[in-house]
Protein backbone atom coordinates (compact mmCIF):
# COMPACT_ATOMS: atom_id res chain seq x y z
CA UNK A 1 0.00 0.00 0.00
CA UNK A 2 1.10 3.53 -0.55
CA UNK A 3 2.29 5.51 1.84
CA UNK A 4 0.17 9.26 1.87
CA UNK A 5 2.43 11.71 1.24
CA UNK A 6 1.85 13.39 4.64
CA UNK A 7 3.21 10.54 6.43
CA UNK A 8 6.03 10.56 4.97
CA UNK A 9 6.78 13.57 6.89
CA UNK A 10 5.83 11.65 10.55
CA UNK A 11 7.52 8.28 9.30
CA UNK A 12 9.63 6.85 11.70
CA UNK A 13 12.53 4.29 10.46
CA UNK A 14 13.63 1.87 12.44
CA UNK A 15 16.91 1.66 13.60
CA UNK A 16 18.27 -1.35 11.79
CA UNK A 17 16.41 0.65 8.60
CA UNK A 18 18.50 3.43 9.62
CA UNK A 19 22.00 1.61 9.47
CA UNK A 20 20.83 -0.20 6.45
CA UNK A 21 20.01 2.94 4.26
CA UNK A 22 22.77 4.41 5.40
CA UNK A 23 25.51 1.53 4.72
CA UNK A 24 28.75 1.65 3.12
CA UNK A 25 28.43 2.49 -0.61
CA UNK A 26 31.70 0.89 -1.49
CA UNK A 27 34.31 -1.58 -0.24
CA UNK A 28 36.48 0.44 2.54
CA UNK A 29 39.40 -0.24 0.33
CA UNK A 30 38.18 1.72 -2.62
CA UNK A 31 39.72 5.36 -2.94
CA UNK A 32 35.95 6.51 -3.73
CA UNK A 33 35.01 5.40 -0.55
CA UNK A 34 37.12 7.59 1.57
CA UNK A 35 35.66 10.43 0.03
CA UNK A 36 31.95 9.42 1.04
CA UNK A 37 30.16 12.82 1.87
CA UNK A 38 26.74 13.68 3.94
CA UNK A 39 24.49 16.72 3.33
CA UNK A 40 25.07 16.59 7.32
CA UNK A 41 28.01 18.58 6.75
CA UNK A 42 27.03 20.26 3.99
CA UNK A 43 28.33 24.13 4.70
CA UNK A 44 26.14 25.72 2.18
CA UNK A 45 23.34 24.47 4.58
CA UNK A 46 24.60 27.48 7.19
CA UNK A 47 25.05 30.08 4.26
CA UNK A 48 23.26 33.09 5.48
CA UNK A 49 23.18 35.22 2.07
CA UNK A 50 21.24 33.44 -1.14
CA UNK A 51 22.45 34.91 -4.07
CA UNK A 52 20.04 36.96 -6.46
CA UNK A 53 20.12 34.60 -9.74
CA UNK A 54 21.78 36.35 -12.79
CA UNK A 55 18.60 35.35 -15.16
CA UNK A 56 20.90 36.86 -18.17
CA UNK A 57 22.95 34.70 -17.16
CA UNK A 58 20.83 31.36 -17.82
CA UNK A 59 20.04 33.47 -21.41
CA UNK A 60 23.36 33.15 -22.15
CA UNK A 61 23.93 29.50 -21.18
CA UNK A 62 20.40 28.66 -23.47
CA UNK A 63 22.25 30.98 -26.26
CA UNK A 64 25.28 29.23 -25.78
CA UNK A 65 23.20 26.08 -26.30
CA UNK A 66 21.79 27.24 -29.48
CA UNK A 67 25.19 28.04 -30.51
CA UNK A 68 26.17 24.66 -30.08
CA UNK A 69 23.28 22.99 -32.13
CA UNK A 70 20.19 22.94 -30.89
CA UNK A 71 17.35 24.31 -32.56
CA UNK A 72 16.11 25.78 -29.19
CA UNK A 73 16.34 25.91 -25.03
CA UNK A 74 14.74 27.09 -22.15
CA UNK A 75 15.03 27.00 -18.25
CA UNK A 76 12.67 27.60 -15.28
CA UNK A 77 14.41 28.79 -11.97
CA UNK A 78 12.12 28.97 -8.93
CA UNK A 79 13.43 30.75 -5.66
CA UNK A 80 12.33 33.03 -2.84
CA UNK A 81 10.81 35.36 -5.20
CA UNK A 82 9.18 32.86 -7.46
CA UNK A 83 9.04 30.79 -10.63
CA UNK A 84 11.57 32.78 -13.70
CA UNK A 85 11.13 31.33 -17.28
CA UNK A 86 13.54 31.79 -20.25
CA UNK A 87 13.29 30.08 -23.33
CA UNK A 88 15.14 30.69 -26.83
CA UNK A 89 14.81 29.69 -30.11
CA UNK A 90 12.29 27.39 -31.80
CA UNK A 91 10.54 23.77 -30.62
CA UNK A 92 9.66 22.73 -33.59
CA UNK A 93 11.92 23.80 -36.94
CA UNK A 94 9.39 23.18 -39.41
CA UNK A 95 6.81 24.81 -38.08
CA UNK A 96 9.11 27.77 -36.29
CA UNK A 97 7.39 27.96 -33.07
CA UNK A 98 9.08 29.68 -30.56
CA UNK A 99 10.02 27.44 -27.15
CA UNK A 100 7.60 27.31 -24.63
CA UNK A 101 8.62 27.28 -20.99
CA UNK A 102 4.96 25.36 -20.78
CA UNK A 103 5.46 22.60 -22.84
CA UNK A 104 6.35 19.01 -22.32
CA UNK A 105 9.36 17.05 -23.47
CA UNK A 106 11.45 13.67 -22.81
CA UNK A 107 13.58 14.14 -19.60
CA UNK A 108 15.71 10.87 -20.15
CA UNK A 109 17.66 9.78 -17.32
CA UNK A 110 15.79 12.11 -14.79
CA UNK A 111 13.92 9.27 -14.92
CA UNK A 112 16.32 7.68 -12.75
CA UNK A 113 14.99 9.75 -10.06
CA UNK A 114 11.45 8.93 -10.02
CA UNK A 115 12.50 4.89 -9.83
CA UNK A 116 14.54 5.64 -7.55
CA UNK A 117 12.47 7.56 -4.99
CA UNK A 118 9.79 4.47 -6.22
CA UNK A 119 12.05 1.67 -4.57
CA UNK A 120 13.37 3.75 -1.78
CA UNK A 121 9.62 3.45 -0.89
CA UNK A 122 9.08 -0.37 -1.05
CA UNK A 123 12.48 -0.27 1.54
CA UNK A 124 10.61 1.84 4.07
CA UNK A 125 7.44 -0.67 3.57
CA UNK A 126 10.02 -3.13 4.56
CA UNK A 127 9.51 -5.04 1.16
CA UNK A 128 12.48 -4.99 0.25
CA UNK A 129 16.76 -4.49 1.36
CA UNK A 130 19.12 -2.07 -0.15
CA UNK A 131 21.84 -4.59 0.67
CA UNK A 132 20.30 -7.91 -0.44
CA UNK A 133 20.98 -9.38 -3.65
CA UNK A 134 18.70 -8.57 -6.95
CA UNK A 135 18.99 -12.73 -7.18
CA UNK A 136 16.61 -13.00 -3.92
CA UNK A 137 13.86 -11.04 -5.46
CA UNK A 138 14.42 -11.96 -9.00
CA UNK A 139 15.80 -15.37 -8.65
CA UNK A 140 18.22 -16.15 -11.27
CA UNK A 141 18.37 -13.26 -13.42
CA UNK A 142 21.93 -11.52 -12.72
CA UNK A 143 24.90 -14.40 -13.09
CA UNK A 144 26.46 -12.58 -9.72
CA UNK A 145 25.12 -13.05 -6.73
CA UNK A 146 26.98 -10.46 -4.66
CA UNK A 147 25.08 -7.49 -6.69
CA UNK A 148 22.64 -5.83 -4.28
CA UNK A 149 19.81 -3.46 -4.68
CA UNK A 150 22.15 -0.57 -3.32
CA UNK A 151 24.73 -1.37 -6.14
CA UNK A 152 21.75 -0.78 -8.78
CA UNK A 153 20.90 2.43 -7.77
CA UNK A 154 24.54 4.04 -7.27
CA UNK A 155 25.87 2.70 -10.51
CA UNK A 156 28.36 0.00 -9.04
CA UNK A 157 27.26 -3.36 -9.77
CA UNK A 158 29.45 -3.86 -13.08
CA UNK A 159 26.31 -4.58 -15.32
CA UNK A 160 27.28 -3.37 -18.88
CA UNK A 161 25.45 -0.75 -20.47
CA UNK A 162 23.75 -1.99 -23.04
CA UNK A 163 23.13 1.25 -25.12
CA UNK A 164 26.92 1.62 -25.76
CA UNK A 165 26.57 -1.27 -28.11
CA UNK A 166 23.14 -0.20 -29.29
CA UNK A 167 24.11 3.39 -30.28
CA UNK A 168 27.51 3.22 -31.57
CA UNK A 169 26.69 4.85 -34.76
CA UNK A 170 23.92 6.84 -33.87
CA UNK A 171 21.23 7.49 -36.30
CA UNK A 172 21.39 3.66 -37.50
CA UNK A 173 21.07 2.89 -34.25
CA UNK A 174 18.26 4.89 -32.93
CA UNK A 175 16.20 4.06 -36.19
CA UNK A 176 16.40 0.29 -35.08
CA UNK A 177 14.59 0.67 -31.51
CA UNK A 178 12.63 3.74 -32.75
CA UNK A 179 9.54 1.91 -32.75
CA UNK A 180 10.79 -1.53 -31.04
CA UNK A 181 9.08 -2.61 -27.98
CA UNK A 182 11.62 -4.55 -25.50
CA UNK A 183 11.34 -6.82 -22.62
CA UNK A 184 13.45 -6.31 -19.70
CA UNK A 185 14.31 -9.31 -19.90
CA UNK A 186 15.59 -8.80 -23.51
CA UNK A 187 17.15 -5.52 -22.07
CA UNK A 188 19.06 -7.25 -19.44
CA UNK A 189 20.21 -10.20 -21.99
CA UNK A 190 21.89 -7.41 -23.81
CA UNK A 191 23.67 -6.54 -21.24
CA UNK A 192 24.95 -9.67 -20.21
CA UNK A 193 26.19 -10.62 -23.48
CA UNK A 194 28.86 -7.81 -22.78
CA UNK A 195 31.52 -7.93 -20.51
CA UNK A 196 30.94 -6.52 -16.98
CA UNK A 197 32.99 -3.24 -16.28
CA UNK A 198 33.78 -4.03 -12.77
CA UNK A 199 33.48 -6.40 -9.80
CA UNK A 200 30.25 -5.67 -7.65
CA UNK A 201 30.88 -2.51 -5.33
CA UNK A 202 34.35 -1.67 -6.83
CA UNK A 203 33.72 1.56 -8.81
CA UNK A 204 31.07 3.95 -10.19
CA UNK A 205 30.11 3.08 -13.92
CA UNK A 206 26.92 4.69 -15.12
CA UNK A 207 24.46 1.87 -16.83
CA UNK A 208 21.30 2.38 -18.12
CA UNK A 209 21.18 -1.61 -17.26
CA UNK A 210 20.98 -0.60 -13.27
CA UNK A 211 17.81 1.21 -13.86
CA UNK A 212 16.02 -1.36 -16.19
CA UNK A 213 16.61 -3.75 -13.56
CA UNK A 214 14.80 -1.37 -11.33
CA UNK A 215 12.13 -1.03 -13.25
CA UNK A 216 12.31 -5.03 -13.06
CA UNK A 217 11.89 -5.07 -9.24
CA UNK A 218 9.34 -2.59 -8.75
CA UNK A 219 7.06 -4.61 -11.42
CA UNK A 220 7.91 -7.75 -9.59
CA UNK A 221 7.51 -6.38 -6.08
CA UNK A 222 4.18 -4.08 -6.46
CA UNK A 223 2.21 -6.96 -8.80
CA UNK A 224 1.50 -3.54 -11.41
CA UNK A 225 3.24 -1.35 -13.85
CA UNK A 226 5.70 0.98 -13.60
CA UNK A 227 4.18 3.62 -14.65
CA UNK A 228 1.38 2.86 -11.88
CA UNK A 229 3.96 3.10 -9.47
CA UNK A 230 4.92 6.42 -10.46
CA UNK A 231 1.45 7.66 -10.64
CA UNK A 232 0.33 6.88 -7.67
CA UNK A 233 3.71 7.21 -5.51
CA UNK A 234 4.94 10.57 -7.07
CA UNK A 235 3.19 11.81 -10.23
CA UNK A 236 -0.75 12.19 -8.15
CA UNK A 237 0.56 13.11 -4.91
CA UNK A 238 2.68 16.02 -5.62
CA UNK A 239 -0.08 17.24 -9.05
CA UNK A 240 2.30 16.41 -11.48
CA UNK A 241 0.06 17.30 -14.49
CA UNK A 242 2.08 17.31 -17.05
CA UNK A 243 4.26 13.84 -15.91
CA UNK A 244 3.85 10.92 -17.57
CA UNK A 245 5.40 7.64 -17.78
CA UNK A 246 5.31 7.10 -21.85
CA UNK A 247 5.58 3.73 -23.26
CA UNK A 248 5.78 2.07 -25.77
CA UNK A 249 2.84 4.86 -27.17
CA UNK A 250 5.45 7.15 -29.36
CA UNK A 251 3.64 10.35 -29.20
CA UNK A 252 3.92 13.67 -26.65
CA UNK A 253 0.45 14.66 -26.03
CA UNK A 254 -0.62 18.34 -25.66
CA UNK A 255 1.97 20.78 -26.40
CA UNK A 256 5.44 19.51 -26.56
CA UNK A 257 8.74 20.21 -27.71
CA UNK A 258 10.32 18.67 -30.41
CA UNK A 259 13.87 16.99 -30.11
CA UNK A 260 15.83 16.95 -33.13
CA UNK A 261 19.02 14.15 -33.10
CA UNK A 262 23.00 15.05 -34.55
CA UNK A 263 24.45 12.57 -36.80
CA UNK A 264 27.08 11.42 -36.40
CA UNK A 265 28.49 12.93 -39.98
CA UNK A 266 29.54 16.71 -39.84
CA UNK A 267 27.04 18.36 -41.81
CA UNK A 268 24.21 16.19 -41.96
CA UNK A 269 20.63 17.47 -41.25
CA UNK A 270 19.07 16.88 -38.08
CA UNK A 271 16.97 14.08 -37.44
CA UNK A 272 13.78 14.55 -35.91
CA UNK A 273 13.67 12.02 -33.05
CA UNK A 274 9.82 13.25 -31.05
CA UNK A 275 8.30 10.39 -31.67
CA UNK A 276 9.45 6.57 -30.42
CA UNK A 277 8.60 4.17 -27.99
CA UNK A 278 11.81 5.00 -25.62
CA UNK A 279 11.51 1.22 -25.06
CA UNK A 280 15.03 0.98 -25.14
CA UNK A 281 15.13 3.00 -21.60
CA UNK A 282 11.73 2.03 -19.69
CA UNK A 283 12.41 2.81 -16.27
CA UNK A 284 15.87 4.31 -16.88
CA UNK A 285 14.46 7.06 -18.97
CA UNK A 286 10.99 6.91 -20.53
CA UNK A 287 9.25 10.21 -18.26
CA UNK A 288 7.38 12.92 -20.34
CA UNK A 289 7.66 16.28 -18.01
CA UNK A 290 7.40 19.85 -17.81
CA UNK A 291 10.13 22.81 -16.42
CA UNK A 292 7.54 23.30 -13.93
CA UNK A 293 6.79 19.39 -12.69
CA UNK A 294 10.40 19.08 -12.85
CA UNK A 295 11.07 22.24 -11.04
CA UNK A 296 8.08 20.50 -8.09
CA UNK A 297 9.35 16.98 -8.22
CA UNK A 298 13.34 17.77 -7.34
CA UNK A 299 11.83 20.48 -4.62
CA UNK A 300 9.14 18.26 -3.09
CA UNK A 301 11.93 15.61 -2.81
CA UNK A 302 14.35 17.58 -0.93
CA UNK A 303 12.00 18.98 1.38
CA UNK A 304 10.96 15.03 2.50
CA UNK A 305 8.03 14.86 1.04
CA UNK A 306 8.55 11.71 -0.77
CA UNK A 307 10.85 9.98 1.28
CA UNK A 308 11.29 9.82 5.03
CA UNK A 309 14.53 11.83 6.93
CA UNK A 310 16.58 8.85 7.35
CA UNK A 311 16.30 7.84 3.71
CA UNK A 312 16.63 10.62 2.43
CA UNK A 313 19.98 11.03 4.30
CA UNK A 314 20.98 7.96 2.35
CA UNK A 315 19.54 8.97 -0.96
CA UNK A 316 22.04 12.03 -1.05
CA UNK A 317 24.93 10.22 0.47
CA UNK A 318 26.86 10.30 -2.49
CA UNK A 319 30.53 9.34 -3.79
CA UNK A 320 32.80 10.72 -6.47
CA UNK A 321 32.12 9.95 -10.32
CA UNK A 322 35.19 11.63 -11.64
CA UNK A 323 38.34 12.95 -10.33
CA UNK A 324 37.12 16.81 -9.98
CA UNK A 325 35.69 16.35 -6.50
CA UNK A 326 32.68 18.77 -7.64
CA UNK A 327 30.36 15.56 -9.44
CA UNK A 328 28.87 12.84 -7.01
CA UNK A 329 26.37 9.96 -7.26
CA UNK A 330 24.04 8.93 -4.43
CA UNK A 331 21.20 6.74 -4.76
CA UNK A 332 19.63 7.61 -8.12
CA UNK A 333 20.91 11.19 -8.06
CA UNK A 334 23.37 13.20 -8.94
CA UNK A 335 24.91 16.11 -6.55
CA UNK A 336 26.78 18.82 -8.30
CA UNK A 337 29.30 21.28 -6.04
CA UNK A 338 29.41 24.69 -7.88
CA UNK A 339 31.73 27.21 -8.33
CA UNK A 340 30.17 29.48 -5.33
CA UNK A 341 30.03 26.10 -2.72
CA UNK A 342 26.05 25.85 -3.35
CA UNK A 343 25.62 21.67 -3.38
CA UNK A 344 22.58 20.91 -6.13
CA UNK A 345 20.92 17.34 -5.93
CA UNK A 346 19.25 16.24 -9.21
CA UNK A 347 19.90 14.44 -12.41
CA UNK A 348 20.93 14.77 -15.92
CA UNK A 349 19.30 13.58 -18.84
CA UNK A 350 19.92 12.67 -22.46
CA UNK A 351 17.31 10.47 -25.08
CA UNK A 352 17.38 11.27 -28.65
CA UNK A 353 16.69 14.77 -29.43
CA UNK A 354 16.46 16.02 -25.69
CA UNK A 355 19.19 17.20 -22.88
CA UNK A 356 17.22 17.92 -19.59
CA UNK A 357 18.86 19.33 -16.09
CA UNK A 358 16.68 19.32 -12.81
CA UNK A 359 18.23 20.24 -9.88
CA UNK A 360 17.70 21.36 -6.26
CA UNK A 361 18.94 23.03 -3.38
CA UNK A 362 19.34 20.40 -0.41
CA UNK A 363 16.53 22.35 1.36
CA UNK A 364 14.64 22.38 -1.52
CA UNK A 365 13.98 26.69 -1.61
CA UNK A 366 15.48 26.47 -4.78
CA UNK A 367 15.76 24.67 -8.37
CA UNK A 368 16.51 24.55 -11.93
CA UNK A 369 15.24 23.12 -15.12
CA UNK A 370 16.62 23.22 -17.93
CA UNK A 371 16.11 21.83 -21.63
CA UNK A 372 17.85 21.95 -24.98
CA UNK A 373 16.34 20.15 -27.91
CA UNK A 374 19.38 18.41 -29.20
CA UNK A 375 21.31 15.44 -28.47
CA UNK A 376 24.47 13.81 -29.49
CA UNK A 377 26.44 17.01 -29.49
CA UNK A 378 27.99 16.93 -25.76
CA UNK A 379 28.65 20.98 -26.63
CA UNK A 380 25.25 21.82 -26.46
CA UNK A 381 24.87 19.49 -23.39
CA UNK A 382 27.73 21.66 -21.61
CA UNK A 383 26.60 24.64 -22.43
CA UNK A 384 23.31 24.04 -20.95
CA UNK A 385 25.19 23.04 -17.75
CA UNK A 386 25.91 26.73 -17.27
CA UNK A 387 22.37 27.26 -16.34
CA UNK A 388 23.30 25.78 -13.33
CA UNK A 389 26.03 28.04 -12.04
CA UNK A 390 24.15 31.57 -13.29
CA UNK A 391 20.75 30.53 -11.32
CA UNK A 392 22.51 29.06 -7.98
CA UNK A 393 25.49 30.95 -8.22
CA UNK A 394 24.54 34.43 -9.28
CA UNK A 395 26.45 36.92 -11.34
CA UNK A 396 30.42 36.64 -11.09
CA UNK A 397 32.50 39.17 -10.39
CA UNK A 398 34.74 39.09 -14.34
CA UNK A 399 32.98 38.01 -17.44
CA UNK A 400 34.49 35.02 -18.84
CA UNK A 401 32.69 32.98 -21.78
CA UNK A 402 31.60 28.68 -21.19
CA UNK A 403 31.42 28.62 -24.87
CA UNK A 404 34.45 30.22 -26.43
CA UNK A 405 33.95 29.01 -29.29
CA UNK A 406 30.72 30.93 -29.71
CA UNK A 407 30.87 33.30 -26.88
CA UNK A 408 27.23 35.08 -26.92
CA UNK A 409 26.81 38.17 -24.98
CA UNK A 410 26.01 38.45 -21.30
CA UNK A 411 28.00 34.85 -20.95
CA UNK A 412 28.54 33.65 -17.40
CA UNK A 413 32.17 33.85 -15.82
CA UNK A 414 32.78 29.87 -14.80
CA UNK A 415 33.16 27.70 -17.60
CA UNK A 416 31.84 24.41 -16.48
CA UNK A 417 33.15 21.09 -16.93
CA UNK A 418 32.18 18.58 -19.99
CA UNK A 419 28.43 17.17 -19.88
CA UNK A 420 28.40 13.61 -18.24
CA UNK A 421 26.99 11.10 -20.28
CA UNK A 422 23.98 9.50 -19.95
CA UNK A 423 24.35 7.78 -23.69
CA UNK A 424 27.12 7.33 -26.11
CA UNK A 425 27.86 10.43 -28.47
CA UNK A 426 29.98 10.94 -31.23
CA UNK A 427 30.06 14.64 -31.01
Amino acid sequence: MTVPLSSHRRLTVSAALIAALTGALAPATTASAAAVTSPSADPTAIRTRTPAPDMAGVVAALESAMANGAPGAMARYVGPDGPRGRAVGVRDRESGTAMDTQARFRIGSVSKTFSSVVLLQLVEEGRLRLDTPVNTYLEGLLPDDRITVRHLLTHRSGLADYTDAMFNETVPGFEAVRNRVFSYQELVDLSLAEPRTTEPGAAYAYSNTNFVVVGMLIEKLTGRPVAEAYQRRIIKPLGLRATAYVHPDTRIKGTHVRGYLHPDEAGAPLVDSTQQTVSWAQSAGAVISSPADLNTFTSALMRGRLLSPATLEAMTTVTPTDGTNTRFYGLGLRRYDLSCGTRVYGHTGTVQGYYTYAFSTRDGRRSLSALANTSNHGAANTALGGTLEAAFCGKRPTPASFARSTRPSNTSAHAPLPAERDLPERH
